[in-house]
């Protein structure tokens, strides 16, 4: 958030849209991981969006900084 205002409203909007569907399938794993904790599909799936998630976070970082 803190870098938002550096970057394009077009980049923002893609941001928020990739933020939003990884969000999603974050929330979709935990949930089925509450039906079947030891499903270790689920478990690399929800570790993977949170790898994904956190690999967006940091470009959108190195994008805004680069902007500044």
């Amino acid at each position: 958030d803190a870098g938002r205002s550096r970057l394009s409203p077009k980049t923002v909007a893609v941001l928020e849209r990739n933020l939003s569907r990884i969000d999603l399938a974050i929330e979709e794993a935990r949930v089925a991981l509450k039906a079947d904790p030891a499903n270790a599909y689920l478990n690399a799936h929800l570790a993977s969006s949170m790898q994904q998630k956190l690999a967006l976070l940091q470009q959108a970082t190195i994008l805004a900084n680069a902007a500044s």
